[in-house]
């Protein structure tokens, strides 16, 4: 029995030492293989470490752009938007793993061409560029004038002459501007513009008869009054304060002057019908403007208002007298103006805008002086304009673009209806 048990102990001792020995070639053999797994556990917690740390460097960087350009970075959808180039094959193409502790390229995208048109249209865009642009606007005004001569006879009938008069007036307005912005900061530019004007005058009386109507038209084609400005950004938009931008222009007399055309009789059969000679196609003096322009955005849209002053400088002219063959010397003030504004825009997509505004423009009493007299206010030359206006720009290229305006007067001193298209050109 004894000896048995002898023989299956030499036998498991047997068995043992075998198990033995190759467990420790095992561990012999594994231990190559745990220090090269904890080598790459070391380069990936490296290469962790260096990616997060460009991670919050980067963050950091977007957060210090979005501060510094908050007004051009909420413009809209793809205005300025910083964008992140990265490898998504880098994780796992062993090929890209010496490249994955670099930090990615941060680069900004180009602002929205919808967002560019609305800031050259409201104030200016200071994108140091040259830009030509070239447009042409029509407008229509239709207005009737009733006029009594004569008395009321007790208190019920009218005894005198009334006259019916009504003057149709069309104008085309070709122009062509040039803008150069000198620094992100200042913008010059100059406007020349050439109108071509029409206007039918219309008055009962034709031989006697109330019913019958006269008609005459008078053409008029000419340069008008060329202007030049200049745009000064004041302050940059922040999260709590609007883009505000000052901007002076000086216009030139360089049009046809409505001092000194004569009135005229053109049909003999219509003592009623009276029309100028010739129509203006300027104001005749030279005029000095300024304005403030803000403009704010709340995403998703544009908010911008303006308010101006035009101070038109007295002039001296040879001949001011509208009677036929009849000379007069003397001097004109215009009245000097005051216009305000504003409204909103709205991007449909990176290259398709919509704005609608109001505009609204005051002007004084003119006076005028001749001879040994004193300066005599010209009843009723006073005006008030108001016009609500809506608009759609659109990016044909990434250097053409298109500007449509409609405006509808809602005063009797504004035009009915005016219609402009315009293609600001980025060399």
């Amino acid at each position: 029995m004894n000896k048995n048990l002898f023989k299956l102990s030499g036998v498991t001792l047997a068995v043992a030492a075998c198990l033995s020995s190759n467990a420790l070639a095992a561990d012999a053999a594994g231990t190559p293989d745990v220090d090269q797994l904890r080598q790459q556990l070391g380069e990936l917690n490296q290469r962790y470490e260096a990616q997060s740390a460009a991670l919050k460097a980067l963050a950091q960087r977007l957060q210090q752009l979005e501060n510094a350009s908050q007004g051009k970075a909420r413009l809209m959808p793809a205005v300025n938007k910083t964008v992140v180039a990265t490898d998504s094959s880098a994780n796992t193409n062993e090929e890209n793993q010496s490249t994955q502790g670099e930090e990615p390229v941060v680069k900004e995208a180009p602002a929205s061409h919808s967002a560019e048109a609305v800031y050259r249209e409201q104030n200016a865009l200071f994108n140091q560029t040259f830009t030509l642009e070239t447009g042409v606007s029509y407008s229509h005004s239709d207005r009737r004038e009733l006029i009594l001569n004569g008395f009321l006879a007790l208190d019920a009938i009218f005894l005198g002459n009334i006259k019916l008069d009504r003057v149709k007036s069309d104008i085309w307005q070709f122009d062509v501007t040039g803008r150069y912005g000198v620094t992100d900061r200042l913008q010059f530019d100059f406007n020349a513009p050439f109108l071509y004007r029409k206007s039918t005058f219309q008055s009962g009386g034709v031989g006697g008869s109330a019913s019958a109507l006269g008609e005459y038209d008078v053409n008029q084609t000419n340069i008008g009054d060329v202007s030049a400005g200049m745009y000064y950004k004041l302050f940059p938009e922040t999260p709590t304060s609007p883009d505000v931008v000052l901007n002076v222009r000086i216009k030139a007399p360089t049009g046809k002057d409505p001092f000194g055309i004569k009135i005229i009789q053109p049909d003999p059969a219509n003592n009623n019908l009276t029309t100028p000679e010739e129509l203006p196609t300027g104001n005749g003096i030279w005029t000095l403007s300024t304005g403030v322009t803000f403009v704010k955005t709340i995403d998703p849209a544009i908010l911008f208002a303006n308010i101006g002053y035009a101070h038109n400088f007295a002039q001296k002219f040879d001949d001011i007298s509208s009677i036929k063959g009849t000379t007069t010397a003397g001097e004109v003030d215009l009245g000097d103006s005051y216009q305000l504004g504003g409204g909103l825009a709205f991007a449909l997509n990176d290259r398709m805008s919509m704005s609608m505004s109001y505009a609204h423009r005051f002007a004084q009493q003119s006076r005028i002086k001749s001879g040994n007299t004193g300066w005599t206010n010209v009843v009723g030359s006073d005006s008030s304009a108001g016009s609500l206006n809506f608009g759609v720009t659109y990016a044909m290229s990434d250097k053409l673009s298109m500007v449509a305006n409609v405006g509808m007067g809602v005063t009797p001193d504004a035009p009915d209806i005016t219609v402009g298209v315009k293609f600001p050109y980025n060399f």
